[in-house]
């Protein structure tokens, strides 16, 4: 009777155990749905997908972007210049011719023509130099140069005398020559065909040593402001 007994529990042990199998093999556990799914991949907004552009690009009438819209930054190239104005050394016009190398370095001379143009014995400071563009920037349409200028210059109380007296005066005691430096602001308006006005305040200080022997004793420095007006190409 215990065997009956034993032989009862241990084949009811295994019926239940293979209804337990069963039903797991019929019904197989659900995954979690983050495992199952993948996750939908996010889509930016209309109107964060509409300012991707750059900013300074203009978009036509079917959605396409146009290139930026950009200028030239570079000031007019002048190779040659001639300008007339006034100065405070005397009366007279003034008259400044100029010659450009380079865009930053120039020669020119200023001077009211005397012994040139005319045979005139009036006073005069006639200036011969080298001109640097420091550095350009544009203000609309006109472009603003600042220049720091180098050289010599020749004081003269009379009729000029061919040549200049660096280390003395004339024989005839009215001019004399000493160096100069100076400074200036230029502006440039480009105006047709590579031409351009040219309208520049500048002032200078020249020292003449020997001014005090000239026949009208002058002094030894002689500062000086300059307005000219012209064409350049």
């Amino acid at each position: 009777m215990r065997q009956l007994a034993l032989f009862a529990v241990i084949g009811g042990s295994l019926g239940t155990a293979l209804s337990w199998g069963g039903s797991a093999q019929a019904e197989p556990p659900a995954q979690p749905a983050s495992l199952s799914q993948a996750p939908a991949s996010p889509q930016a907004p209309a109107s964060v997908q509409a300012t991707d552009a750059p900013r300074n690009a203009a978009t036509h009438g079917d959605g396409a972007v146009a290139a930026p819209k950009t200028h030239s930054d570079a000031p007019p190239r002048t190779y040659v210049s001639m300008s007339f104005g006034g100065t405070t050394m005397g009366p007279g016009a003034l008259m400044c011719a100029e010659v450009a190398p380079s865009s930053v370095l120039s020669i020119g001379a200023c001077g009211n023509g005397s012994g040139f143009l005319h045979r005139e014995a009036a006073p005069e400071v006639a200036h011969f130099r080298a001109s640097v563009t420091v550095w350009s920037w544009r203000f609309q349409s006109v472009w603003l140069q600042p220049r720091a200028h180098i050289g010599f210059a020749e004081l003269q109380i009379g009729e000029d005398t061919p040549g200049f007296e660096l280390g003395g005066v004339s024989p005839s005691g009215m001019s004399t020559a000493g160096p100069e430096v100076g400074g200036s602001l230029r502006g440039l308006w480009p105006i047709y065909g590579g031409f351009e006005m040219i309208g520049e305040a500048a002032s200078s200080l020249a020292y003449f040593g020997h001014a005090p022997r000239l026949a009208r004793p002058q002094s030894e420095w002689q500062p000086q402001a300059m307005l000219t007006l012209g064409v350049g190409y």
